[in-house]
């Protein structure tokens, strides 16, 4: 050894005198430099005999023995093969190390001295485990003897120093697995065997320790609860370990009491509910601070049970049983005063949402059912209860499932027309209900994207709002579209449930799952009026394209039939102008041809105005039509004609409707009716079109000679003496001009309508028997008659015999004969003149 080695030694042992480690470490570290082995020799004896030398003064930065030791221990992990003389690991090494010091800092902490005998035990332990010179053989125990019951005796103080018993055990339990943390102490005991007797002691020292540190914390634990200090308690979970060989049993039984004193008001949500969440996350972070699993599942478990009582895991519709997070949730919403507003986030309700969601989680969690399964199916089991307030709440906690639960539920109330109603009401509500109610268009679409089931629920809420106007109506009641349940939240219309006949909502309901609305309005209530039908219909919800197309459609119907019923209730009010003159029956009559022309203008579809046309057509081709109406007219501005052409001015003005609404040419787009186009309905609409052109100019033409044709008495013309002049033949026609003396007209009327010769001839005949009356007294036909001159002459017979063949002659003169009363002279010379006829021609 040279001079400044052993000048480097005798620092060192200096230095160690004097407890100055840091001057040793330095030193030590200098003499590494020169003589690596002696170094490390140096500080393998300093841990070997765990810091304990001779008339050493301890100092403040080196206190005792085990900090020495401690600190070697550190210095000597930093040379190679550290641990080489003892046997074992470095890890090993430095968990001894450890041990010493944790007992160490207990033996200073425990200043009444009540367990500094035990602890010096644990501490002699410590030391001879650090020994690399000990002969094993030579001796069959251990020098020093811990008794169970001195190991109780540090439950006084494990309280106090919770944290460092904490580290303790953790460093105990490595040591009995050898330095892993993987393998449980019961799998060292089943290796006592292999040991020898002085290891088998020691594990048996560290298991008493494990075993009464755990004990004291879970008394400590049950004392808390006792006390009624439920954090204090779980404060102390985090130094709870499964493996310290206390019995699963006992944990099991601790922890439960701690849970059901925290779960005691899991029920109430509020400030109750959020404590004890609060103070589960506060157990749960705890035993995540233990770094024990088992723990942490125990714990899981025993909240499981809890959650669900008789350990029943599933829970059916069959069944009628509720979830008890629901429960809970549908009591707090009974007994809760605040106003029910979810939108606002911080509101009551909101938190208690919010908190049975949570709740609903973990009873799905441990039940094997989904979240949304349950709700699901509590809510319909409150719909089959007719519990529907109580459905409606449970709903809250997933809004977007009340459509769903609504359709579904619709068939669980069958035949009961209030609930349904009721249900609809309470589940299903669209912002946009109340906006097209309020602003109703015929061809509105509704642009907002809808599911299929929303769409569903629409369908049925209109149905029910169908069905409560045929049950108003048919009790007698007035219906206005703000009083229909639609409107969400209307509580007239529903103090007003009971009052409409069931019945009749239950046939609307069972009619409309087969039938078309239209259809069953009008089968029901056939009396409806035109603006509470076109409500009701432009009601229906619209889905696609293709429905909208249909309700376009629909509307069209109800547009030809109230134009069939307008011209109907015209022509009966007409028939009683001539009885009551007054001013208002006019108004009338005026009233329903205005009404038919609103509907024939509302009709788009080319082949259906064409049909209408001529349906106005055939009807006035109809006598004695009647229909009652019930409905209050709105007269408003209607301007008239006089009295005696009243009726000629309705058939004129009516004729001007029927030309407006006839096409002047057909397209081909408008000629399809169903989308389909053929060349033989193009065809058959232009013939349609006309013969509806031909009768409305024939009908003003012979309106047109009903101004000079007046009737008998002077009285105004009836519609019945107008349409039978219409519907005239062309032969009754020129009769009839020639009974009102109307030759010219009559003239007319031959060549319009192509009348025969023997017609013409008869007009002619006529004309010349009238014209010959008037022409000349009774005088100045006797004196031609004595002048040997015949008034037959006047008319040229000639012509006569060449345009009729001589028996029609023969007939014609006898028939003017006959009709001309007027003078018995004239009579008799056509008698004579067809006799004249007849006998040439017999000769």
């Amino acid at each position: 050894m040279d001079n400044e080695t052993e000048i480097l030694s005798r620092l060192a042992a200096n230095h160690l005198h004097l407890a100055q480690f840091e001057p040793l470490k330095a030193t030590l570290l200098a003499l590494r430099v020169r003589n690596p082995d002696l170094a490390h020799t140096i500080l393998q004896t300093i841990v070997s005999t765990a810091g304990r030398f001779d008339n050493v003064l301890w100092s403040r930065s080196c206190s005792s023995p085990s900090l020495l030791a401690f600190l070697s221990t550190i210095e000597l992990l930093r040379f190679e093969n550290p641990a080489s003389p003892w046997g074992f690991d470095s890890e090993t090494l430095g968990l001894r190390a450890d041990f010493l010091l944790m007992v160490q800092v207990l033996i200073d902490g425990d200043k009444e001295g009540n367990c500094v005998r035990v602890l010096q035990g644990f501490l002699d332990l410590g030391v001879e485990r650090l020994r690399f010179d000990v002969d094993a053989s030579s001796s069959g125990g251990s020098s020093y003897m811990i008794e169970e019951e001195d190991v109780v005796a540090l439950r006084n103080i494990v309280l106090d120093y919770s944290d460092v018993f904490d580290a303790l055990c953790c460093n105990v339990k490595r040591q009995l697995n050898g330095g892993s943390e993987r393998c449980l102490v019961e799998e060292v005991e089943h290796q006592v065997e292999a040991m020898d007797p002085r290891e088998e002691d020691s594990n048996n020292v560290f298991a008493l320790i494990l075993r009464n540190v755990q004990l004291a914390q879970l008394d400590a634990i049950r004392r808390k609860l006792d006390e009624g200090d439920a954090l204090g308690a779980a404060d102390r979970i985090r130094y709870l370990h499964l493996d310290y060989g206390v019995g699963k049993e006992n944990y099991h039984a601790v922890l439960k009491a701690l849970l059901s004193r925290v779960m005691e008001k899991k029920d109430e949500y509020g400030d109750s509910w959020h404590m004890v969440r609060q103070n589960l996350l506060f157990i749960y972070k705890e035993a995540l601070s233990s770094n024990c699993g088992d723990l942490l599942e125990m714990i899981q478990g025993i909240q499981d049970d809890m959650l669900l009582p008789d350990s029943q895991l599933h829970l059916s519709l069959d069944n009628d049983q509720i979830p008890p997070p629901l429960e809970c949730f549908r009591r707090y919403l009974v007994d809760s005063k605040t106003e029910r507003n979810v939108e606002e986030k911080n509101s009551p309700l909101s938190i208690a949402v919010n908190s049975c969601l949570r709740d609903m989680y973990h009873y799905a969690r441990i039940s094997g059912s989904h979240v949304l399964e349950c709700v699901m199916c509590a809510a319909l089991s409150y719909v089959k209860k007719e519990m529907l307030q109580e459905a409606n709440d449970v709903l809250t906690l997933f809004p977007r499932l009340r459509p769903l639960v609504a359709s579904m539920g619709w068939d669980l109330l069958p035949g009961k027309t209030a609930a349904r109603r009721k249900l609809m009401r309470l589940l299903w509500s669209s912002n946009s209900q109340a906006i097209r109610l309020e602003e109703s268009t015929l061809y509105g679409n509704n642009t907002d994207e809808k599911s299929c089931v929303e769409n569903l629920c629409d369908t049925l809420c209109y149905r029910l709002h169908l069905a409560s106007f045929a049950a108003y109506i048919s009790s007698g009641k007035s219906w206005t579209p703000k009083a229909s349940f639609l409107m969400h939240g209307n509580v007239s219309s529903e103090n007003n449930d009971a009052e409409v006949d069931p019945f009749v909502e239950n046939l609307v309901l069972e009619r409309l799952s087969a039938q078309s609305p239209l259809r069953v309005l009008f089968d029901v209530v056939p009396g409806v009026k035109f603006k509470e039908a076109i409500s009701l219909i432009s009601m229906q919800p619209i889905a696609s394209t293709a429905e909208a197309w249909k309700r376009i459609q629909d509307i069209e119907l109800m547009h030809m039939r109230y134009a069939l019923e307008a011209i109907v209730l015209a022509l009966g009010a007409m028939d009683e102008v001539i009885k009551d003159e007054t001013d208002v029956s006019h108004h009338v009559v005026f009233y329903y041809l205005k009404d038919l022309t609103t509907h024939l203008e509302a009709i788009k579809n080319v082949p259906r105005k064409i049909m209408m046309v001529n349906i106005v057509i055939s009807l006035l081709h109809i006598d004695d039509i009647r229909l009652s109406s019930t409905s209050s007219l709105d007269l408003g501005d209607l301007t008239t004609e006089g009295e005696n052409e009243i009726v000629i001015s309705f058939t004129r003005k009516l004729l001007n409707v029927l030309r407006r609404n006839l096409p002047s040419e057909l397209i081909e787009q408008e000629c399809q009716l169903d989308g389909n186009y053929s060349a033989d309905g193009r065809q058959a609409l232009e013939w349609r079109v006309s013969m509806a052109k031909h009768f409305i100019e024939d009908c003003e033409w012979r309106l047109s000679i009903m101004q000079h044709l007046l009737p008998l008495s002077e009285r105004q013309w009836g519609l019945k003496e107008v349409l039978s002049v219409l519907r005239a033949a062309p032969a009754k026609l020129l009769n009839l001009c020639m009974q009102r003396a109307k030759y010219d007209i009559g003239e007319q009327a031959v060549h319009r309508f192509a009348l025969s010769a023997e017609d013409k001839a008869t007009l002619e005949l006529a004309e010349w028997v009238d014209n010959a009356f008037n022409r000349t007294l009774v005088e100045d036909v006797m004196s031609r008659t004595a002048e040997g001159a015949s008034a037959v002459q006047d008319l040229d017979f000639s012509s006569l015999a060449s345009q009729l063949s001589p028996l029609a002659v023969i007939l014609l003169c006898i028939d003017a004969a006959a009709s001309s009363a007027k003078s018995t002279t004239i009579s008799k010379q056509l008698l004579d003149k067809a006799s004249s006829v007849l006998n040439v021609h017999v000769l």
